[in-house]
């Protein structure tokens, strides 16, 4: 079992990687999660390439709620907000994030907060991160560079972004693809240099509506990953689904299950639920 500290950083950077973290399979989430569907109507298949990029003045505002089980504590559930915008114009953007976490609803005081910042240059991919404070929630400048440093800056969205994708084409198509897609549930120590084994079925699925009507890419989310390091060995499982929104690129629903094995400590399972509100860029 992690301890408490390692689990607020857990979900934290679930958050901030977006994520969270950005895959299936939930139950009865507590404090209120929404039981809306991920997506209506039937899956389409992919006739033609579909494009997936960030675009100029898109605006998203999600609610991730996540339920941490394991054998040796009850139950606990977070809630977590982004809001996300686009700043620029189609030859560069600023993807500007901000994130705050809660335990119980939005409605409660929030316990952390910061905002993270991408620059997305003409064809869709990052070249550039930041991370800034915000209001109520200090982080000191070294804290700030030292997670630059680390390359701790990621917003989930972006994962997808600057890519066309075919029918059932891989999305993880190398190890250090699949462990950024991984990396906000994988515990905080690990890293790509102890990685012994990597299996990722993670493919693009099909079109699909969702329940407001936009159009977005359905991805099927089946990854493993094992890593081996002195205290002994980490298997992390996530299956589920993501949805981008094509008319924006910015992710639009998540619905997924990690299940975490540590050799030295109890198994858990993080079981995610992410609802989105998007607006178009002008």
């Amino acid at each position: 079992m992690m301890q408490s500290p390692s689990r607020q950083n857990l979900w934290s950077r679930c958050v901030a990687r977006t994520l969270i973290l950005t895959s299936l399979g939930l139950t009865g989430l507590a404090h209120g999660a929404e039981e809306a569907p991920l997506f209506l109507g039937a899956l389409e298949k992919i006739s033609e390439p579909v494009q997936l990029k960030i675009r100029p003045n898109s605006r998203a505002a999600c609610t991730l709620h996540q339920r941490f089980v394991s054998e040796e504590e009850a139950p606990s559930s977070e809630v977590i907000t982004f809001e996300t915008h686009v700043q620029g114009r189609d030859d560069t953007q600023l993807l500007v994030q901000t994130v705050k976490g809660y335990e119980g609803t939005p409605e409660s005081p929030a316990v952390f907060g910061y905002q993270h910042r991408m620059t997305i240059a003409a064809d869709g991919l990052p070249t550039g991160t930041e991370a800034r404070a915000i209001p109520g929630f200090p982080i000191s400048a070294k804290a700030l560079r030292q997670a630059a440093l680390d390359g701790d800056i990621d917003i989930r969205d972006a994962i997808f972004s600057g890519r066309t994708y075919v029918q059932d084409e891989a999305l993880n198509r190398t190890p250090e693809e699949t462990f950024r897609f991984l990396k906000p549930v994988i515990p905080r120590d690990l890293d790509l240099d102890t990685l012994v084994d990597r299996r990722d079925r993670s493919r693009a699925a099909g079109l699909v509506t969702t329940p407001e009507g936009r159009r977005a890419l359905l991805f099927e989310i089946d990854a493993q990953m094992t890593t081996v390091r002195r205290s002994g060995a980490t298997d992390t499982a996530l299956q589920g689904q993501v949805l981008v929104d094509v008319a924006t690129g910015l992710v639009a629903g998540e619905d997924w299950t990690a299940q975490i094995d540590k050799t030295s400590t109890d198994p858990f399972e993080l079981i995610t639920k992410v609802r989105c509100s998007l607006e178009s860029g002008s």
